[in-house]
């Protein structure tokens, strides 16, 4: 759930007991009036009457809904999580050559967007891909003998895997940094071996840590369509674009979007509850970091080539694969209209992180300096955007600008004919609603670092609130607010189903044109946008890792 700083400063000036009008706070109200709009208007819309398709739906595919999307959801946070906790494992205790760089790379598949990552792997194994290609032509084998197909759930489950399960080595190796490295030492003294030390006492101390990331990686495959859809998979994210585009019922689309957000709200609790009744800390101030240990001969030789295993099949792999169909589909007239796209997903991307940064770094700053029980509970409230699928999201954001279309059109006749739906605006405002809370973790982690002793001596000099913010607080946070708008922006340009629905007509973007490649069959084509994207995501996801390695140095 989303992180709150547990230091907040509430000084004895007039404005800390009664806020009244503050611009701070201001912006923190508009922000979750925002967030709050969309779901309500989606909430009110359920009551609407049903239409046949969703007596038909009810009555023969619910069911089929309810099973894909549990088995999605179980198989793949069950195997990202034990992809995740083994290479935390094997980079956080044990020392080896090109360790630092391995805690890098394993890093990266994050760079990769699962329908990208689907595309590639299935373009490679089929008929004219790489794999059979290469065991008809080299090894002769015939057609019947080198031909083989995954099924469509357990090829999904290995993109989802591979593709996220960096979430929970992220979780857990944090877990296993700051964890004391007495606990280990003591147990191997005890005549204990690692692998028994970890069976016993690690693996469940890492149980909050594997939940955190596992619900991450749940709630990314929840919100999935590119991967689903291309494989023809029945979840409740395919079956509201099925009946919201395929057979043009919005009542039946709305009422599986709300059976979509109650399933994701129960699983939040669940996962929350779970959590909270798994709390551990270190009591002592004195216990030492936990230290790797050398680790060489086979053994060593096994952990290196488990880790370059999982980074070859997860980034390099799908990356060669990429470069090759780059060079083989290479146009100068395609590469010069998807510079076009390059340039509509900058200008989208931007705008968003623009305003999430703007209202994050506001509303923020208000509950850390005006910390009372409304704007902390309105603080969690507002960062449970992230947690909302965008196949939700985008009926909720639809339903609201068509009221606000009727509304100006009833208010203001002149400007019937400039509806603000199916704009750029629209979609800017559901980039802003999804990510918002990427934004606000980031500056909010950045302010419990730095503390209220800098603010209160600012104060006590004289400065107002919003003085002291732009000449004190901003430069003490400009890393956070950095970190915060680079992982916004990378995770806009990976979205999909809200580009998708909401995006305005003739307007693409790299991952909608990636689509529509993909969609029509053409895979090579479907190479340099991809490549631009994974480019972008892996530089700032480097630049993060490189940032964090010396904040921790």
């Amino acid at each position: 759930m989303p992180y709150v700083s547990s230091t907040r400063w509430a000084g004895n000036k007039p404005e800390s007991r009664s806020i009244g009008f503050n611009g701070w706070v201001a912006l923190h109200r508009i922000s979750l009036a925002c967030i709050a709009l969309p779901f309500l208007f989606l909430l009110i819309s359920v009551f609407a009457p049903a239409g046949e398709y969703w007596q038909q739906v009810k009555d023969y595919l619910l069911k089929t809904y309810f099973i894909d999307t549990l088995l999605l959801l179980v198989f793949s946070g069950l195997f990202s999580v034990l992809l995740g906790v083994s290479l935390a494992w094997c980079t956080s205790v044990y020392d080896f050559r090109g360790r630092r760089a391995m805690e890098i790379l394993l890093f990266l598949p994050l760079a990769i967007p699962p329908y990208i990552a689907a595309y590639t792997f299935d373009g490679m194994l089929g008929y004219t891909g790489v794999i059979q290609s290469f065991l008809r032509n080299s090894l002769n084998l015939s057609a019947g003998a080198a031909s083989f197909s995954i099924p469509a759930m357990p090829f999904a489950v290995f993109v989802f895997t591979i593709t996220l399960f960096p979430y929970v080595f992220l979780f857990v190796r944090t877990f296993l940094y700051n964890q004391s490295g007495s606990l280990l030492e003591n147990a191997v003294l005890l005549g204990g071996s690692k692998r028994r030390a970890f069976f016993r006492i690690i693996l469940p101390l890492l149980i909050p840590s594997m939940l955190a990331g596992g619900t991450l990686v749940c709630l990314e495959v929840l919100n999935d369509y590119g991967v689903t859809s291309y494989l023809g998979l029945n979840t409740f994210t395919t079956a509201i674009f099925a009946a919201w585009f395929g057979m043009g019922d919005v009542d039946t689309a709305i009422k599986l979007a709300v059976i979509l957000l109650a399933i994701v709200i129960v699983f939040l609790l669940i996962a929350r509850g779970m959590q909270h009744r798994r709390k551990y800390r270190i009591v002592s101030s004195k216990e030492r970091k936990l230290a790797p240990g050398k680790l060489s001969g086979w053994r060593g030789a096994i952990v290196v080539a488990y880790c370059l295993l999982a980074v070859l099949v997860a980034f390099v792999v799908p990356v060669t694969q990429m470069l090759a169909w780059a060079i083989i589909s290479r146009d100068r007239a395609v590469f010069m209209q998807i510079l076009g796209y390059v340039g509509n997903t900058l200008y989208v991307g931007g705008m968003a992180t623009v305003l999430i940064m703007f209202f994050a770094v506001g509303a923020a700053n208000a509950n850390r300096l005006f910390a009372r029980k409304y704007t902390a509970l309105s603080s969690q409230a507002t960062t449970m955007g992230y947690a909302i699928p965008s196949a939700v999201l985008s009926m909720g954001v639809i339903t609201a600008f068509a009221l606000l279309d009727r509304s100006i059109q009833g208010m203001l006749p002149a400007l019937a004919g400039l509806p603000v739906s199916m704009t750029v605006a629209m979609l800017v405002y559901a980039y802003s609603v999804r990510f918002y809370s990427i934004g606000y973790q980031a500056v909010d982690t950045g302010f419990s670092k730095i503390g209220p002793i800098y603010t209160e001596a600012s104060r006590t000099l004289g400065l107002s609130v919003t003085r002291t913010f732009f000449r004190v607080d901003l430069h003490m946070i400009r890393q956070a607010i950095v970190c915060g708008a680079g992982l916004v922006f990378v995770d806009i340009i990976k979205e999909l189903p809200l580009t998708l629905t909401l995006r305005p007509f003739n307007f693409d973007t790299l991952g909608t044109k990636v689509y529509e490649y993909a969609n029509n069959e053409a895979i090579h084509e479907t190479a340099f946008p991809s490549l631009c994207i994974v480019a972008v995501s892996a530089l700032v996801i480097i630049l993060m890792q490189l940032w964090a390695r010396e904040e921790k140095a």
